[in-house]
């Protein structure tokens, strides 16, 4: 079971992670629907959005709060080892999100096809790499008891197809 330490540790380590996948998220989607380049997703971006609050994670869709995860409820339904995971996924992606930026800040950047087709054949590979700790990220949200919609599950789609 988790104490109070831990708790405000994962919560913690869960906005990193979150902060990161939400920032991305609708490149990824670019690259794997083979869309033109899209910027760094704002913090307004998504009408549904998975948000750390003190002690708890709150799911908000625009203004309107749909569910409260409270420290109880993480504590009951997460252990000691999901901290630590959650921890590595946001280790993991802030390696992932610097190697991304600068990719991603080449895409269409080119006038020559064959460079812009290489970049996107380099994105796309780098999802693949991000793979496990994207859907990590989220299937350690539904195990907190966390309601999925809304972009994350879009791009767990199409994060599950990438690279097969």
């Amino acid at each position: 079971m988790l104490n109070p330490a831990d708790i405000a540790a994962l919560v913690t380590a869960t906005k990193g992670a979150l902060d990161i996948f939400d920032k991305i998220a609708g490149q990824i989607k670019s690259v794997l629907t083979k869309r033109p380049r899209e910027s760094e997703g704002a913090e307004d971006r998504w009408r549904y959005k998975i948000q750390p609050r003190g002690m708890e994670i709150v799911v908000k869709q625009e203004d309107r709060t749909l569910q409260v995860i409270t420290a109880a409820d993480l504590a009951k339904a997460l252990g000691p080892s999901d901290l630590q995971m959650i921890r590595t996924y946001e280790t993991s992606m802030q390696k992932y999100f610097k190697r991304w930026q600068a990719l991603y800040a080449k895409k269409d950047a080119s006038q020559d096809p064959l460079v812009n087709a290489i970049t996107d054949e380099q994105l796309a590979e780098q999802i693949v790499k991000m793979k496990a700790e994207l859907l990590g990220i989220l299937g350690f949200l539904q195990r907190a008891g966390i309601h999925l919609d809304d972009h994350y599950m879009h791009i767990r789609h199409l994060v599950e197809a990438a690279g097969t």
